[in-house]
């Protein structure tokens, strides 16, 4: 999953938002400037290529190491 592209994420990016942040689910600042980026790219170096890893940038911002993934809940059994 990782080393692809830069998985741009729903959160606006906040530097310190993690110091009062909840500890289950926390879903970023309420608005911002930038949004947060997770997962390295195919041009990162190896410590950037984990979920945990966030950068950030402008929404209107784009690059061939940036991108999304497309998700779906699991079906029923």
């Amino acid at each position: 999953m990782h080393g692809n592209v830069w998985e741009w994420v729903a959160d606006w990016y906040g530097a310190d938002y993690y110091k009062n942040s909840p500890d289950k689910e926390p879903k970023g600042p309420a608005t911002g400037t930038l949004r947060v980026l997770r997962g390295g790219s195919w041009d990162e170096d190896h410590y950037a290529l984990r979920a945990a890893y966030r950068f950030r940038d402008s929404p209107g911002f784009w690059d061939c190491s940036d991108g999304f993934r497309c998700a779906a809940p699991a079906k029923p059994p």
